[in-house]
């Protein structure tokens, strides 16, 4: 479930390997005004004022956050010396979380100034962009069978794994497959929490006096005042998740170990790269 690539996805290394492409990362500064752009049309103006208040962010991220990635690879590969449990592989997702969670704080004033300059005709398209994201999603998630809902997880499973460790053995996706079938079915309470979530900005961006402080807050509490529901499948979800990843990885053959060690090299490289371009 797409929900969950953070963790399947190896110990987290997506967002690792996303943000050490070099050509994606150094472009950064006009991507995300690029992106943004996708949900309110920005003026000239505008486009160039958020360019420039992304500087400050990014310098922060290549001076400060690149180097703590480095150092969850590392400790990846410390854990991966000896057989791994889920509570490591939980491990991993949890480091990964807390540099989502950094990265969040910085952009958080960011975020809420541009919300300062929209027109309030801006505003409303953007509120428009979040609820047809909202129908699309419903339409794409909402629809399908139980059967095809297990038939994706596990192709996110196998996909995600295999893109670290290659092709995975006959017992692995036997692995694979009894976690997939073990999963609660997610996207509905995923997409409720997501509508619920909309309808509360929806008020917020009204932009009354104090919406900033709203924000902050409503953000702050979001996962304690999540649907105990939507808790607990996530819980259960997360823990068949970690353990089927540390299941497959202590499974691995020495041709997986071998090009999974090179999927760290690499990963360690580009981020190296990375830094010394900022110094």
């Amino acid at each position: 479930m797409k929900t969950f690539r953070v963790l399947i996805v190896l110990l987290g290394v997506g967002l690792l390997g996303a943000c050490s492409n070099n050509f994606v990362y150094n472009q950064l500064d006009w991507l995300i005004p690029w992106y943004v752009d996708d949900y309110v049309d920005l003026s000239r103006d505008q486009k160039r004022d958020l360019k420039s208040q992304l500087q400050p962010l990014l310098r922060w991220h290549r001076s400060e956050e690149l180097a703590s990635y480095i150092i969850i690879i590392d400790g990846i590969e410390q854990d991966l010396r000896q057989p791994v449990s889920a509570a490591t592989v939980e491990s991993w997702g949890n480091q990964t979380l807390a540099a989502w969670e950094r990265l969040e704080v910085r952009i958080m004033p960011l975020a809420l100034g541009l919300g300062e300059q929209l027109s309030d005709s801006q505003m409303a398209e953007f509120q428009a962009g979040l609820v047809r994201d909202q129908q699309e999603l419903e339409e794409e998630y909402l629809g399908r069978t139980d059967a095809e809902v297990v038939a994706e997880s596990l192709e996110d499973f196998t996909e995600n794994l295999g893109d670290f460790l290659g092709r995975l053995t006959k017992q692995q996706v036997q692995v694979l497959e009894t976690a997939a079938a073990s999963l609660l079915r997610f996207d509905n309470l995923w997409l409720e929490d997501r509508r619920q979530w909309v309808e509360r900005l929806e008020v917020m961006l009204q932009r009354e006096e104090g919406w900033q402080d709203a924000v902050r807050q409503a953000m702050a509490l979001r996962d304690s005042t999540r649907d105990p529901a939507y808790l607990a499948a996530y819980e259960h979800n997360a823990e068949i998740i970690n353990g089927a990843i540390a299941e497959t990885l202590n499974l691995r053959t020495e041709k997986q170990s071998q090009r999974l060690q090179r999927e760290m090299d690499d990963l360690r490289r580009d981020l190296r790269k990375l830094i010394a371009q900022g110094e």
